[in-house]
């Protein structure tokens, strides 16, 4: 016959081991979690508000090792990482009227697990990626740069005086 002593040993050998690896498997499902965790996060003072000069919601907050900014002002470009305390659809909604009131053109918004958004003005486009998250938070990727003609044959180091137009691989317009 098994005592309890034994059953309760055993169950506390297999049950424990198994919730601990559940915990870590949640962990990894759950997007965006780790990124932040290991990266500083820091509030946008109004120098740099006044560097990217585009709208960004209130009470944001940036991931360190992932925002990457050239220039500022009209001559901003680069990516953003930001953490919201607002819902998605509430961040959505501010940059679609604030990117709006700002002289930008709102070219398309696609829905799906998150929301992406494309914008133009002048000679400049912007993509805002907007990530769904647990307890009404959200994130948001912002990339700003310029609108040129340029080809991409100089950055995959092709010779594109050898090739024929039908041959050459597609334009940025």
């Amino acid at each position: 016959m098994v005592n309890k002593s034994t059953v309760s040993k055993l169950f506390i050998t297999i049950f424990v081991p198994l919730l601990f690896a559940s915990c870590a498997a949640m962990n990894s499902i759950i997007p965006g979690q780790g990124d932040e965790e290991a990266s500083e996060i820091k509030e946008i003072s109004v120098s740099k508000r006044l560097q990217i000069s585009i709208p960004i919601p209130e009470n944001s907050k940036y991931i360190t090792d992932k925002t990457i900014i050239f220039g500022e002002g009209e001559r901003f470009t680069g990516v953003l990482y930001l953490l919201h305390e607002v819902s998605a659809d509430e961040v959505v909604e501010f940059y679609r009227v604030s990117m709006r009131d700002d002289g930008w053109s709102e070219i398309a918004i696609v829905r799906s697990g998150f929301v992406l958004m494309n914008f133009d003005k002048e000679d400049r486009f912007a993509t805002i990626k907007v990530n769904r998250k647990v307890f009404d938070n959200s994130s948001s990727e912002v990339t700003v740069g310029p609108k040129t003609g340029t080809t991409i044959n100089s950055s995959i180091n092709i010779d594109s005086t050898t090739r024929s137009p039908e041959e050459q691989p597609f334009t940025i317009e």
